[in-house]
């Protein structure tokens, strides 16, 4: 026999099968992967969870960091200010 003989035999006998025990072969494929897929999705929800915790504390940061900003730029304004108000000369008297 042929190598394009017994393929062509081959794709028979396969057609066969899934037209005669198709369904059984479904249910049992997923019956068996049940369990796989319920581990899958706990794992995906797990690192939703994750995510969510770090990206909350990221923004628990970034509020930090933005408050550290506007102490910092009040202070560099009222250091500013003081400077003008020492280089400034003093109005004369009139």
């Amino acid at each position: 026999m042929r190598s394009s003989e017994a393929f062509v035999l081959g794709m028979i006998a396969g057609g066969v099968v899934a037209w005669r025990w198709g369904r059984e072969i479904q249910r049992y494929a997923e019956a068996q992967t049940r369990g796989m897929r319920h581990r899958a999705a706990d794992r995906i929800q797990a690192v939703d969870d994750t995510a969510g915790q770090v990206l909350d504390r990221g923004g628990d940061t970034l509020r930090r960091a933005e408050g550290f900003l506007q102490d910092t730029k009040e202070n560099v304004s009222e250091v500013l200010r003081a400077g003008q108000d020492i280089i400034r000369p003093a109005s004369p008297p009139t």
